[in-house]
C-alpha cells in the first residue's frame, strides 16, 4: 500500500461522513415531510454541499504523486474535507424525532453566518492546496481558477454577512451554476 493510498482512507472517511450527513438529512426531510417546512434555498445548498463533497473527493486524487508525505502536509490536507463535513452538519438541525416540526427557512437563517464563514474558509485553503502541488500545477489550472475562487470567496463572505433573502436566493443558484461550470472546465479529468 502506498503512502497516498494509506492516507487517502481517512480523507475518504471524512468526505463520506459529510455525504452521509447530507443524505441522512434529506432522508429525514422526506420521511417527515408532513412536519417539515421546506425552503428551496436550503435545498439548493444541500445540493451545493453534496456536489462540493464529490468534487473534493475527485480532486484529492491529484495528491497521488506527492513524495514524501509529512505529518504537517497530511494535517493540512485534512482541513478541506473537515470544513466540508462541518458545513454539512450545519445544514440540518440535530437529528430529531420525525414527529417534530422543523422550518428549514428558520434553520437556514439561524445558521447562515457559521455555515458561510466555514464554507468561505475552503477557498484560501484550496488555493494553498493547489500551490503545494507545485507552481506548474497551479498555473495549469488557468486564470479561471483564480477568478472562480475569488467569486466563491466574495460570494460566501457576503452570504455570511447579509440576511437579504434576495441575495441568498440569487447566490444559491449562482453557486450551483458556477460549481458545475468550473468542475467541467478545470476538473473534468481525474489526472
Amino acid at each position: 500500500m502506498s503512502p497516498f493510498e494509506y492516507l487517502s482512507v481517512l480523507i475518504s472517511i471524512i468526505l463520506a461522513l459529510g455525504m452521509t450527513r447530507v443524505l441522512a438529512g434529506v432522508g429525514e426531510m422526506l420521511q417527515a415531510r408532513s412536519h417539515r417546512r421546506i425552503y428551496w434555498v436550503h435545498v439548493l445548498w444541500i445540493v451545493n454541499v453534496f456536489l462540493y463533497l464529490v468534487v473534493a473527493w475527485w480532486i484529492f486524487y491529484r495528491w497521488r504523486n506527492q513524495q514524501p508525505w509529512t505529518f504537517f502536509l497530511f494535517i493540512f490536507v485534512l482541513i478541506s474535507p473537515t470544513i466540508l463535513y462541518l458545513a454539512s452538519i450545519l445544514l440540518f438541525p440535530p437529528e430529531s424525532d420525525l414527529e417534530e416540526s422543523i422550518d428549514y427557512k428558520t434553520h437556514y437563517y439561524a445558521n447562515h453566518r457559521a455555515f458561510f464563514v466555514l464554507f468561505a474558509m475552503f477557498t484560501p485553503i484550496d488555493i494553498v492546496d493547489s500551490l503545494l502541488k507545485g507552481i506548474s500545477h497551479f498555473l495549469q489550472l488557468g486564470p479561471q481558477y483564480i477568478v472562480s475562487n475569488s467569486l466563491y470567496f466574495v460570494g460566501l463572505v457576503t452570504a455570511a454577512i447579509t440576511r437579504n433573502e434576495r441575495y441568498h436566493e440569487f447566490y444559491a443558484i449562482f453557486f450551483l451554476i458556477q460549481t458545475v461550470v468550473i468542475s467541467f472546465a478545470i476538473f473534468h479529468t481525474l489526472v
